[in-house]
């Protein structure tokens, strides 16, 4: 028997990746759902599968999308931090649910569901466009043979021949405004986000790159996880853009300019036109130091889809479905950071052509 699976924004990047790869699961029945009617049904006939207009701020239309449906797969928000709308919904109708959320407080705040989820018998899983899947099984399967880990840095860089939506390059922005924490020295400092940059060695074929300290979840699961402090670090792979996303960020604490996020559609226009400029590959790299027996302990760990970075960074969201078409999965309402081992990641990264590096 086929089990409903509805991408809300379906016709976006992301969402329309993951309905062009679970759409091949014989027993899923993709169906992609959004307001824009105009491109979701151009991407409905592309693909040969059902769209259905659904206004999730609207409570009758979002109850008619969800009629049947077995898991949501929400790609389009949006993710403000106490709007759990869809999740909600999703939650009383015993609908699985997993969201592509990348802002911290919003991740965090999924576990207040976790009653809800309980009693409709369903998995609530926030944080699957964030890189919160990938770290935490990374950490995982290295975190063994440490007496006590006291440093995690986490670095991650998506190729600029990846296909970008609007709301990630405004997300990307709009942190700019949130001030980051930093562990460095054996203390915490506080930073403007996107600032602190470090020339960070990726594995190939990306090599060393310029990120820049960010907020991230992994900031707060991973420390609490392992009674560590953590650094997280992005950018983007052309200098050029990092340069302009630094200048947008450094007018704004100059006080020039109110919201670099205001500048999210010129800069997404600049970045589709060097698209052709870069790799298509995603990488990220995990480094813990602690120790074992009283003596230093460093363990690294990485992986890199060198090929097609867009649907490396999807597979969270499509393990989780998969999981829950086979039976697994706990009821509850939880981050992308404890769901999914790394049985479940490996099976997916191999179809996608993921490399994992542990050392």
């Amino acid at each position: 028997m086929t089990k409903k699976i509805l991408i809300l924004g379906g016709y976006g990047t992301c969402g329309r990746r993951i309905a062009e790869i679970l759409m091949q699961e014989p027993d899923a029945e993709c169906v992609i759902g959004g307001r824009d009617a105009v491109r979701g049904q151009a991407v409905s006939a592309a693909l040969g599968i059902p769209f259905v207009a659904v206004d999730i701020e609207r409570q009758a239309s979002l109850n008619g999308a969800l009629d049947g449906v077995f898991a949501v797969v929400n790609t389009c928000g949006p993710f403000r931090p106490h709007d759990y709308v869809v999740a909600e919904r999703c939650a009383r109708r015993g609908v699985h649910y997993v969201d592509m959320a990348d802002e911290t407080s919003y991740i965090l705040g999924i576990e207040g569901l976790s009653g809800r989820a309980i009693e409709g018998g369903v998995s609530v899983v926030s944080g699957a466009g964030s890189g919160l899947a990938f770290s935490s099984v990374l950490a995982a399967a290295i975190a063994p043979g440490f007496d006590a880990i006291a440093e995690i840095e986490v670095a991650m860089l998506s190729g600029n021949r990846n296909p970008r939506g609007l709301a990630s390059v405004r997300a990307l922005l709009a942190a700019q405004k949130r001030r980051a924490r930093l562990y460095e020295g054996g203390a915490w400092h506080e930073v403007p986000g996107y600032t602190k940059g470090r020339t960070v060695a990726l594995p190939e074929p990306f090599g060393r790159h310029r990120l820049y300290v960010t907020d991230a979840p992994e900031i707060e699961i991973l420390g609490k996880r392992y009674g560590a402090g953590v650094t997280y670090r992005t950018g983007l792979e052309l200098a050029v853009l990092n340069r302009a996303h630094a200048w947008l960020g450094s007018l704004n604490r100059l006080g020039v300019i109110a919201d670099p996020a205001r500048y999210a559609k010129s800069l997404h226009a600049v970045q589709k036109g060097l698209r052709r400029f870069g790799k298509a590959a995603f990488g990220l790299r995990v480094v813990l130091r602690g120790e074992r027996g009283g003596e230093p302990l460093v363990r690294k760990a990485a992986l890199v889809a060198c090929e097609d970075g867009l649907s490396a960074l999807c597979t969270p969201a499509v393990a989780l479905v998969r999981k829950w078409m086979a039976g697994g999965g706990e009821p509850g309402a939880f981050p992308c950071s404890s769901v999914l081992t790394l049985a479940d990641m490996t099976c997916e990264w191999t179809m996608q052509h993921v490399v994992l590096q542990l050392s």
